[in-house]
């Protein structure tokens, strides 16, 4: 069986990384009564799977993990059983139990972000986005060189709050066609100016 569960990450954790913030659950959910099911072999694992990894520095209101459990448990209990020992910044909220799932990777298909950006004409930036083409440059995976990529066709939907300087970003996301939040501050960076500071924030996860 598969507990499926959304928790949120705040500021306090917004720099710890990935697979620290997987580690940290493993270990918070060995310390709870939750009926977990441990992989087979010489060194039993917790079967625990993620969505879409959140990048450094990025809080969110939506993450998702899957767990395998040996049976289905009270929600109220389990979530209580957990959130008793996670560290400040990281809650969860909901869990949902499932007699079986497709990975979570796969299930995720698009994502909304609230993106900060601190410039001095924030109008530039809104003027920036109603072009029908925004190009930008891309690392490899390897860092070892770079290509061209044209950001409009990662956005679904774009919105802004001019008195916060936010812009609020539906955009692809997923294993296939994800638009890294970053490219948008890329963007602004290379087309409008210096940005002088800069904060994002995952609001949602479409699955």
């Amino acid at each position: 069986m598969i507990a499926r569960v959304k928790y949120t990450k705040g500021q306090d954790v917004k720099y710890v990384g990935h697979l620290d913030s997987m580690r940290t659950f493993i270990r918070c959910i060995k310390r709870t009564c939750i009926p977990v099911k441990y992989s087979n072999g010489f060194n039993p694992r917790v079967q625990i799977s993620f969505a879409l990894p959140l990048g450094v520095g990025v809080t969110s209101d939506c993450e998702y993990f899957d767990l395998e459990v040996e049976q289905a448990m009270n929600a109220e209990m389990f979530l209580g059983e957990l959130n008793s020992t996670l560290p400040g910044g990281y809650r969860v909220i909901e869990v949902e139990f499932l007699e079986s799932a497709k990975s979570l990777m796969s299930l995720v298909k698009e994502a909304e972000y609230k993106i900060k950006i601190e410039v001095d004409d924030f109008d530039k930036v809104i003027e920036l986005f109603e072009r029908d083409s925004i190009v930008i440059e891309k690392e490899s995976n390897s860092k070892k060189e770079t290509k061209e990529i044209e950001l409009k066709n990662f956005i679904l939907d774009i919105s802004f709050d001019k008195d916060n300087k936010e812009v609020i970003v539906h955009s692809t996301a997923g294993s296939v066609n994800n638009m890294n939040p970053n490219f948008i501050v890329d963007a602004v960076e290379k087309y409008v100016g210096e940005v002088e500071d800069y904060d994002i924030h995952r609001i949602k996860l479409i699955i």
